[in-house]
């Protein structure tokens, strides 16, 4: 995701072949929501793409490959190379099944711990959701944060959105040059992190206190 000021209607399927940037047969079968001055959504199969003024998002769908994503979003910003952004987003998402009630419970209890509440709350209190953020060391003014939730996919999973967020610093002359090198850089390393942190949580919430 990228946050900045964007103009929504140039971003149609037709846009991105006549650039060479989608093939004609992925854009002769996107499917477009909406196209208009304020917003454009369509979807392939690969991927959703969502544009409104101010932010720019494109998320590869479940079963697809988003490793092209990265040369979609980074071929699309060489083009329009003077597009105002001010900050970038790489983002991952993560279900994990718990397998059964009492793991499920115990994970939340272990993130957030009941004996506080339960005094002055009815029934079982339980953990709706919980974040975390840290900065990350090896770029100036960028944040990671997790949140975790209960899945609403599994009965008994927990859910896990990670993002790595990306500022552009003060008085930084070219911001989008910038961030579209992180990009290169991060993409392929961004699910392993998010995936090594979240494995992380999970054993050292089963393990003993």
């Amino acid at each position: 995701m990228l946050v900045g000021s964007f103009n929504p209607a140039i971003f149609q399927p037709a846009w991105f072949a006549k650039l060479g940037l989608l093939s004609e047969e992925t854009t002769k079968k996107a499917e477009v929501k909406i196209i208009t001055p304020q917003v454009c959504h369509f979807e392939t199969d690969e991927f959703v793409l969502q544009v409104v003024d101010q932010r720019f998002l494109v998320q590869s769908k479940m079963s697809a490959d988003p490793a092209p994503l990265s040369d979609l979003v980074s071929g699309t910003f060489f083009i329009l190379e003077h597009t105002p952004v001010t900050a970038m987003g790489l983002n991952r998402q993560m279900h994990v099944d718990l397998q059964s009630e009492e793991a499920w419970h115990r994970f939340g209890d272990r993130l957030v711990p009941k004996d506080g509440w339960k005094s002055v709350l009815d029934g079982r209190p339980g953990m709706v959701g919980v974040a975390v953020q840290s900065p990350m060391k090896d770029f100036p003014n960028a944040l990671f944060t997790m949140r975790i939730e209960p899945s609403q996919r599994l009965k008994h999973g927990a859910y896990f959105d990670t993002n790595e967020n990306y500022s552009a610093q003060a008085d930084e002359p070219e911001p989008l040059k910038r961030l579209m090198q992180i990009l290169k850089t991060r993409w392929e390393k961004v699910e392993p992190y998010a995936t090594n942190v979240a494995e992380h949580i999970l054993t050292w919430a089963k393990a003993d206190k």
